[in-house]
């Protein structure tokens, strides 16, 4: 009967932690716009040059520049630029400018 027990217990813990793990964890992730006209060196980079929400215009077509980026924060925003060339930041934005 103990032995019972012990296995409906792991199956009941084994339920609780499959039905747990199904549900989908909520984002809480930001979008940022690129809100400046700056194609200089380390612009791209520079944090001070993203605003949150989505751009208040379109993006379209012109000088290449970066459109949006996903972070979770202001500090997820600045690990995921710094240090980065105007390319690089190209390479992991969400959509830019062609």
């Amino acid at each position: 009967m103990k032995k019972l027990k012990v296995n409906l217990m792991m199956v009941l813990a084994l339920v609780i932690g499959v039905a747990t793990m199904s549900f989908k964890m909520v984002s809480t992730a930001t979008t940022y716009h690129y809100d400046s006209e700056s194609t200089d060196p380390g612009a791209f980079a520079n944090t001070a040059n993203w605003k949150p929400g989505n751009s208040p215009v379109a993006c379209g077509t012109g000088v290449e520049l970066p459109c949006q980026i996903t972070a979770e924060n202001p500090m997820d925003l600045q690990s995921k630029l710094n240090g980065k060339t105007n390319e690089q930041v190209l390479d992991i934005v969400d959509s830019r400018r062609e």
